[in-house]
């Protein structure tokens, strides 16, 4: 696994969770989501911020030509540094990547510099961690960019960007866009956004004003929420967010276990064509029982430096009680191939860790766990981050530890996405704004 680069002044909105991963969880829950959701990524669920994407996409094609090879991407970057001026100026809008360096920027100077350099940048490195980097792949699965190097929009899509943005921003901005295309052409511009570029910032404001119009919720909802037209789920996506709209009015919404199942319940008597759906919605509740007390366990356990696998045991017969009531163990064992992925051991390994921490055999579920962090951390060509010495845990990588959770929040606990959240988020944009 690579390891990500190091950020100054990172946003918080920029962090991407679970990118450590230290017993192979991501690869798991990833493929049993994808058999629901199958464009949306875990930070890809903003709605507006697929407005600047496409925006950005089409200025950048607008001025390839004229520029030199590879000037997409500076183009991009200057478009979305840009919109995160407009939207907390005229919007007071600060649902975006970077707003610590926008609103810093703004109480401390009265003209902004756009480039690509790393100074003038709204992200420590806005490239991975901006909308380029997060949320080109999901567009192209939505069918929004091309497959091509670099990507152009799709006709849909730019059909839809010329209709419904542009025509509004020319109004300000000149034909073409003249005003914008000026400011992103040059290597380095000066926006001054409280005096000549005032109305071209409140242009681009209003279009990316929070509330959408009811065109934008139209594509949206069909290229987004449902998947678009090459959707890979083969219609389980839409048939979800068909059952997210009940979930949408409650302010205390948040996922679990049982309301996996009640969604299961909710498709099974919607006929055979929903049965599929059930099925995969299923098998992400019984991973997910398994998975997110797991993850809790490991996570303890790498506090634990002067400890072995009797304490540790101790500590969750306390916590625990004789076993996890709450993990459907025989169930579970019918994932073991989806879950092996091709390697036979890995399903046999989850399996005995699921029946371990079922039957409360938690010396055993201790080794089990260390034996899949080696397995996991060799294939990635490092080592293990605990092992055994004289008895105990030597603990060799110090992740964030943790206090176990206590017996009555297991069959509640969830950690892992499964795409589950994002596609409800932006159900919730779509469907109730």
């Amino acid at each position: 696994m690579l390891t990500a680069p190091f950020l100054t002044e990172l946003d918080s909105r920029a962090a991407v969770k679970g990118s450590r991963d230290p017993l192979g969880i991501q690869a798991i829950w990833t493929r049993l989501g994808r058999h629901v959701v199958g464009n949306l990524t875990t930070v890809s669920d903003s709605v507006r911020d697929y407005t600047t994407l496409l925006l950005g996409y089409h200025f950048a094609e607008q001025l390839s030509d004229e520029l030199e090879p590879g000037s997409e991407l500076r183009t991009f970057l200057k478009w979305e540094q840009l919109v995160g001026y407009a939207r907390a100026l005229v919007n007071e809008d600060f649902r975006f990547r970077g707003t610590g360096r926008v609103q810093r920027n703004l109480a401390r100077k009265d003209r902004i510099s756009l480039s690509d350099h790393p100074a003038d940048q709204i992200l420590g490195n806005q490239k991975i961690y901006g909308l380029w980097g997060l949320f080109t792949s999901p567009a192209r699965a939505s069918r929004l960019l091309d497959d091509e190097t670099p990507p152009r929009l799709t006709a849909a899509a730019r059909h839809f960007v010329e209709e419904v943005y542009l025509k509004r921003l020319e109004d300000e901005t000149g034909k073409g866009c003249r005003g914008i295309l000026d400011l992103l052409r040059a290597p380095h511009s000066t926006l001054d956004p409280k005096g000549r570029h005032k109305r071209l910032v409140e242009a681009v404001g209003g279009i990316l004003r929070p509330k959408l119009t009811s065109k934008e919720r139209a594509f949206f909802r069909q290229y987004l929420l449902l998947g678009g037209p090459a959707d890979s789920t083969a219609g389980r996506q839409a048939q979800l967010a068909e059952l997210l709209k009940d979930t949408l009015q409650g302010e205390q919404f948040a996922w679990s276990p049982p309301v996996v199942g009640d969604l299961v319940k909710a498709a099974r008597p919607r006929g055979a064509e929903w049965e599929e759906l059930a099925i995969r919605l299923e098998r992400i509740r019984l991973c997910e029982c398994v998975m997110a007390p797991i993850s809790a366990l490991f996570g303890h356990l790498l506090g634990m430096e002067d400890g072995g696998p009797s304490e540790l045991a101790r500590r969750v017969k306390t916590a625990w009680g004789e076993g996890l009531r709450s993990i459907d163990a025989p169930a579970f064992r019918e994932l073991q191939t989806e879950i092996a992925d091709g390697v036979p051991e890995v399903g046999d390994r989850w399996v005995a860790i699921a029946e371990a921490a079922a039957d409360g055999r938690y010396v055993e579920l201790s080794e089990l766990l260390l034996a899949q962090n080696a397995w996991v951390m060799s294939a990635r060509g490092g080592s293990a981050w605990v092992g055994l010495r004289n008895g105990r845990f030597h603990i060799r990588y110090k992740d964030d530890t943790e206090d176990l959770p206590q017996r009555s929040q297991l069959p509640w606990l969830w950690r892992f996405s499964y795409f589950l959240g994002p596609l409800r988020n932006v159900a919730h944009t779509l469907e109730v704004a």
